[in-house]
């Protein structure tokens, strides 16, 4: 089919996007559907299985709409979706329960009934004990809703809900699997040991398949709800942060990817699992088969600019009155220094118990020093995470950039500044939607391999490269190892544990 297109749905964790893309790579359209999860207090996170299952056939007709009038055939859809949130369903495969997502912190008391056996799920699963993945939701839901997983013929993603949705099957890619702490690295199968490390049961976990292949056609049903033709074949392309590195390109040793959106992480990538000592970096499947992805992590780093924004400005006021604010106010914020995590602390520090800081304020701090703080706390983490990943898999020469806040030429221009490499941010902000067409690309036969997939789509992109300022890198530099000592005094002294409720 000369004209032919690929669909690539992207379930973020506060929308639902469907891009259309033609054969090269090009993107056609984009429809986006807002949908946020519900926070509430004591760390609960919770979103209604429904708002996919609702946007779902919406997202997809109008992609549908635009390839018609375009006169392009769509050949196939491609899924790629947030990681680590819990869906428990039924045997007719419908949910029984709200989903409760990946920022959801109530099972942290059995993270740390757990530290004693941290070392070899690390060594098995490449994953910390952490409230941000699978396994020990599954575990508390078995012990705080014991009602609802003994109802649960099934504990899914998203990803897996949504496959199932669109084909009727019910299962995982290994990409998607690697975010659990129940996957094997090695042996790529669910590890019988870790599933009875967290007190679980091999039979409510999907069948396995591999990233990239085909989880099955699209149903009569969806077809009837999107306008798609039925048995369209579905890709499951894998995670959100895998498929956005390889949509930018991170396709071999020394590659590294910045990509900053409600969470913010900096991606390399290896032939084999690695582990850091200090358990610092995760190692997940990549959604590339046979390959895997090193991972440093930080939480809620973009949500904190939209609740500062939303907080503190007026609600016809957009992120780029905010940027201007802050590009007023010079580097270093007129001494204010933010500990950005609003909701716990990923890697470097891991702990779930951390909390957003503003240091050093004064009568002379104005808004906009506050704005641009903000965007430097988040780039100096995401400098000492690139740090970490860097003695793992090299330096490069250059990092590339991804995820919302790569919009911001003034965010890019700190993150520049701060790592002390040149920044190159591309002008498609879709780099999770571009892999995802890679993965389906490749597995369609529209090209041999994945770095010619790549290349195809690369072309249609021009990129924007910020390099860093010498003197501000220094300041930087002096920056990061004053947070580092505000949050070590802060742990030294016991205060993130004190309850002042």
């Amino acid at each position: 089919m000369e004209n032919g297109g690929i669909i690539s749905v992207d379930i973020g964790t506060t929308s639902m996007r469907a891009v259309l893309l033609d054969r090269t790579g090009r993107i056609l359209t984009a429809a986006q559907e807002m949908n946020p999860p519900d926070y509430f207090p004591g760390g609960r996170v919770e979103q209604d299985p429904r708002s996919w299952e609702n946007l779902l056939p919406r997202v997809l007709r109008k992609c549908r709409e635009e390839a018609e009038s375009a006169g392009i055939g769509v050949e196939g859809i491609s899924l790629a979706s947030q990681r680590s949130s819990i869906i428990p369903l039924g045997k007719d495969r419908r949910p029984i329960a709200p989903a409760i997502m990946w920022q959801d912190t109530r099972a942290e008391p059995l993270c740390h009934a757990l530290e004693p056996q941290q070392k070899k799920v690390y060594q098995k699963s490449g994953l910390k004990i952490s409230t941000v993945f699978s396994a020990v939701k599954m575990k508390w839901l078995k012990e705080q809703r014991r009602a609802v997983y003994d109802a649960a013929w099934k504990i899914t993603g998203i990803h897996d809900y949504v496959l199932c949705l669109l084909t009727g099957n019910l299962v995982t890619d290994r990409c998607i699997a690697s975010r659990t702490s129940l996957l094997n690295l090695f042996t790529l199968d669910w590890d019988d040991e870790l599933i009875g490390i967290f007190g679980l049961e091999r039979g409510k976990l999907c069948d396995l398949i591999d990233q990239g292949s085909t989880a099955g056609t699209l149903t009569n049903e969806m077809a009837r709800l999107s306008g798609l033709p039925a048995g369209l074949p579905v890709v499951s392309a894998g995670g959100d942060q895998q498929n956005a590195a390889l949509g930018l390109g991170l396709l071999g040793p020394g590659d590294v990817i910045i990509s900053t959106g409600t969470g913010s992480y900096v991606l390399g990538v290896s032939e084999k699992p690695v582990f850091d000592p200090g358990e610092r970096v995760l190692c997940n499947v990549s959604a590339v088969p046979g390959g895997y992805i090193l991972e440093a992590g930080a939480l809620t780093m973009g949500t904190v600019y939209r609740w500062f924004t939303d907080t503190f400005y007026s609600p016809e006021t957009g992120f780029s009155d905010v940027d201007n604010e802050a590009r007023e106010s010079p580097p270093g914020s007129g001494g204010v220094i933010v500990l950005p995590h609003f909701s716990g602390s990923g890697a470097p520090h891991w702990n779930p118990g951390a909390k957003g800081i503003f240091y050093n304020l004064g009568l002379n701090t104005r808004r906009g020093d506050l704005a641009r703080a903000i965007l430097e706390g988040i780039a100096t983490e995401m400098a000492d995470n690139a740090d970490l990943i860097a003695g793992l898999s090299g330096l490069p020469e250059t990092f590339r950039a991804a995820g919302g806040l790569s919009k911001s030429a003034v965010f890019s221009q700190i993150q520049a500044d701060a790592c002390g490499r040149p920044v190159v941010c591309s002008r498609e902000h879709e780099a999770t939607s571009l892999g995802a067409w890679i993965s389906a690309a490749k597995n369609l036969g529209l090209f041999t391999d994945y770095p010619a997939a790549y290349e195809s789509a690369a072309r249609n992109h021009t990129a924007a490269v910020f390099h860093p300022v010498h003197e501000h890198t220094e300041l930087y530099r002096k920056i990061r190892r004053k947070k580092q000592a505000i949050y070590n005094a802060l742990t030294e002294h016991n205060v993130y544990d004190t309850d002042y409720e």
